[in-house]
């Protein structure tokens, strides 16, 4: 049987068709506090008991977006109220509470959306065409319906214009974020198992993975099955000192410590938040069965251009795709896609003319592998 190329890519797009405005700022710390006020008063919403030091806060953070305020237009949070009150305002100004615990209330706090610019959307489709993976794993997906929207209507005609198949699979399992991002696959090549590790908990008791660790399994016809682990870990903004990465990485290491052990095909791949040089990814780094792409010799930009996020700078790399060593020993190309995003750097799209109609602030990284 003579040789064929297989092309593994990752990329986050940054969502498809919404985003959560809080996300959607050119510097994504500006819309962090947003993300950290949300999360809080969730949980503040669903103590068993609204304590006078609870119910201060949960006051502080409502009036602070004016939540319970039904005239204003909310451009950053919304409160959906399901069953009971939290209080009744009076016309002098002050309240009175009536909820005494989440018996009493039953609501939460969602993130407002914006439609993403069609023409980001439409380069998005652009990057992932002229990549073109066989087996292309995606960061930041809305939801699996969105995804497959996307796929028949969006990339579809992107990829015929290059005279290039469709994706027979469009997989996406929930993850555990409450914005709806989510870790997918599109894949050419015969998907046989898909594994989810959202239940997965830290000491603390918290989800382990921010999103997910997604597990998919691939039949190449070679006789031994090659397993990927589709990743995006916590962020910089939310986890300052990568204590969750680190714990994140560790885990990691342990899945494909065991899927060695069944085939010597082992990918590891997305968006792990972090640089090589932070040292919270070590256990994948100095895994001596694991090596990213980009550090090989057959990526030829390793100094010009080390990263994968915004403009490339040691500092922005934050995109991997680990190899075992069986696939080390097969690598023929590697790169990454970079046109989607406006950058002095290099060469963009034609169609990419400012920073909204940018496909993502992130880069596409591919490999070919001669299996």
């Amino acid at each position: 049987m003579p040789a064929k190329t297989l092309r593994i890519a990752t990329f986050n797009v940054e969502n498809l068709f919404s985003r959560p405005a809080a996300m959607n700022h050119l510097n994504h710390a500006d819309g962090q506090p947003v993300l950290d006020d949300f999360h809080r008063l969730n949980r503040l919403l669903s103590a068993p008991v609204f304590t006078q030091p609870i119910r201060q806060e949960i006051e502080k953070l409502a009036d602070k977006y004016r939540l319970t305020n039904r005239a204003v237009k909310h451009d950053r949070l919304i409160l959906r109220e399901v069953r009971g009150d939290l209080w009744t305002d009076h016309q002098d100004g002050t309240r009175t509470w009536t909820a005494t615990g989440a018996d009493d209330f039953l609501g939460w706090v969602e993130l407002v959306t914006e439609p993403i610019d069609d023409r980001a959307i439409r380069n998005t489709a652009r990057v992932i065409a002229e990549v073109s993976a066989d087996i292309q794993v995606l960061i930041e997906i809305d939801n699996r319906i969105t995804l497959q929207r996307f796929h028949d209507f969006v990339l579809v005609p992107e990829l015929a214009k290059l005279g290039r198949k469709p994706y027979e699979h469009v997989l996406l399992m929930d993850g555990n974020d409450t914005r709806g991002i989510d870790v997918a696959i599109l894949s050419r090549v015969k998907v046989t198992h898909m594994t989810s590790h959202v239940e997965l908990r830290n000491a603390s008791g918290n989800p382990l993975f921010a999103r997910d660790c997604a597990e998919f399994t691939f039949d190449l016809g070679l006789g031994s099955p090659l397993t990927l682990f589709a990743n995006h870990f916590t962020s910089q903004a939310s986890d300052k000192t990568g204590k969750r990465r680190r714990e994140q990485a560790n885990q990691v290491r342990l899945f494909v410590d065991d899927a060695l052990k069944t085939s010597p095909l082992v990918v590891v791949a997305g968006d792990l938040n972090e640089p090589p040089e932070k040292g919270n990814l070590a256990k994948l780094l100095e895994d001596p069965d694991l090596k990213d792409v980009m550090a090989m010799s057959q990526y030829p930009d390793k100094t010009k251009l080390p990263g994968t996020y915004h403009n490339a700078t040691k500092s922005e790399k934050l995109d991997y795709l680990f190899l075992s060593k069986a696939l080390q020993s097969q690598v023929q190309k590697v790169g990454v896609e970079r046109r989607g995003l406006i950058s002095s750097k290099w060469p963009h799209f034609d169609t990419v003319v400012d920073s909204r109609s940018q496909a993502s602030d992130h880069h596409c990284v591919w490999v070919d592998l001669k299996m």
